[in-house]
């Protein structure tokens, strides 16, 4: 039999757990709230997808990133955004994630804008579970990193532009070619001379030639510190190809290894001087003569 002070007691009791419940309430919403507004204002994208791969939340952000509305996405899966070759892309790269149950970061991936231009985002998600430990989805974030790919895409255009400026400076003093009168040049080669710079070298020469209509073209040997057999093949080639221009080449600076070399290959009727300056003086005079 209940007597009053039992009564008492439960009723405190109801009063004590309504007003806990109540209060956790008031908690639940402020939390609520705060996350709605640290949604709203961030600048990622916030997301969830079920376990087909289909929006169940989308916050405004979509707005900014792809100028649709939030309510537009929901029901739709991120591929739906994506260009036809981005999809299979994606869905390659996803395919594994997804059934690992894995988290992923920062994975770069093009969407489609509304008004149809290209959007760069990087996204980051996380496996979502139940109570019971079932797989639920995934949530993730969005960052537009649209403007940085393109700042990257200009320093590498500017990079491949220096490099090739340097290529061709090095092209230059790797070919140096020397206008000392009307008809006549000279290239100096100094240093050692490789295959793929004996290539270059043929290349300037048969070029400064016929641009120039050379009637002599001097090389000088006197700074060439080394050039194998293969090397020495193809300058024989600038010989003969200046002849077949009009042109004739002096070698001027030639040591007794290279003289060898040109012996070896056969290379016969080539003028050889012993100095630059004779060579110059050779040139010259033959000039005048004609």
């Amino acid at each position: 039999m209940q007597t009053d002070t039992d009564v008492a007691f439960r009723s405190d009791d109801a009063a004590s757990e309504l007003a806990r419940l109540r209060k956790e309430n008031r908690r639940l919403r402020e939390d609520q709230r705060r996350l709605e507004t640290l949604v709203e204002v961030t600048n990622d994208w916030v997301w969830e997808i079920d376990t087909n791969g289909i929006y169940t939340f989308v916050s405004p952000r979509i707005r900014d990133f792809l100028g649709y509305e939030p309510e537009d996405a929901l029901g739709k899966s991120p591929f739906d955004f994506m260009p036809p070759e981005e999809v299979a892309r994606m869905r390659a790269l996803f395919i594994p994630i997804v059934t690992a149950r894995a988290p992923f970061k920062d994975v770069e991936n093009v969407n489609v804008h509304k008004d149809g231009r290209r959007v760069v985002l990087e996204t980051s998600g996380v496996p979502l579970f139940d109570e019971a430990g079932g797989y639920c989805g995934y949530r993730g974030v969005d960052r537009d990193v649209t403007m940085r790919k393109v700042a990257e895409s200009e320093r590498a255009r500017m990079q491949e532009e220096i490099i090739r400026a340097q290529e061709s400076m090095l092209e230059e003093l790797e070919t140096p070619l020397l206008p000392v009168a009307e008809g006549v040049i000279v290239m100096p080669l100094i240093g050692s001379v490789d295959k793929r710079r004996a290539a270059r070298i043929v290349d300037a020469l048969l070029a400064a030639v016929s641009t120039r209509a050379a009637t002599f073209a001097i090389i000088d040997l006197t700074g060439l510190r080394a050039a194998d057999q293969a090397v020495m093949g193809l300058l024989c080639e600038a010989v003969r190809g200046a002849r077949l221009l009009g042109a004739e080449v002096l070698l001027t600076g030639v040591r007794s290894e290279v003289a060898r070399t040109m012996v070896e290959l056969e290379l016969h009727g080539v003028r050889t001087l012993s100095t630059l300056a004779r060579g110059i003086t050779f040139a010259l005079g033959a000039q005048r003569r004609r």
